[in-house]
């Protein structure tokens, strides 16, 4: 009789807690939802691995290359059912091996239904290429191609017509030629490789 009246309060538990992120997923908009859950994510993964902060924790990454294996994988998994809420399989991180793949994983059975992205979260994209920038040396042909797409980019999310909004930086770009545009841009990546 303890054994079932333990189990019916962590089934109560349980669908509280996923009740209780979901109705936090439904109250983000659809490019907040997949970050909020990566924080959450990041936040149990230190936890587990003994970091300080979640920052420690890189969502590109894939969670072998960040020291787990199947015990911490198992650990993990632990926590993040009891923050979910949700029954995960002792496979988790290896069936989804970053915590942001985890973190949409985790969206999709959290919000169903929803119109969310498909495949890789946009956010998560731009992390991505973030951290591509970062890591490697780029030549000038390559860096002035990279400028020139981000640039078409910007256009299209703007509406093909760039925003203004008084400032003097915008003031100089809006008066600047796409060469100038371009070089700013070029050495700006110039100096992200540096680092």
């Amino acid at each position: 009789m303890v054994r079932s009246s333990r189990r019916t309060a962590a089934a109560t538990d349980a669908a509280g807690a996923a009740a209780a992120l979901g109705a936090k997923l439904g109250e983000l908009r659809a490019d907040e939802r997949v970050r909020y859950v990566t924080d959450l994510v990041r936040e149990q993964a230190a936890r587990v691995l003994g970091h300080a902060t979640p920052k420690a924790v890189d969502v590109t990454q894939e969670f072998r290359e960040l020291g787990f294996d199947s015990l911490t994988a198992l650990e993990l998994r632990n926590h993040l059912s009891t923050a979910t809420g949700l029954r995960l399989p002792a496979t988790l991180v290896f069936d989804y091996p970053t915590p942001t793949a985890l973190a949409e994983h985790f969206v999709s059975e959290l919000a169903p239904g929803d119109e969310g992205p498909q495949g890789p979260s946009l956010l998560a994209e731009l992390d991505r290429l973030e951290a591509l920038f970062a890591a490697g040396e780029h030549d000038g042909i390559t860096r002035a191609g990279i400028a020139l797409r981000l640039g078409q980019m910007l256009d299209k999310v703007r509406g093909g017509a760039p925003e203004t909004t008084g400032t003097p930086v915008d003031d100089a770009f809006e008066s600047a030629s796409a060469d100038e545009v371009l070089a700013f841009i070029d050495n700006e990546l110039g100096r992200m490789g540096d680092h």
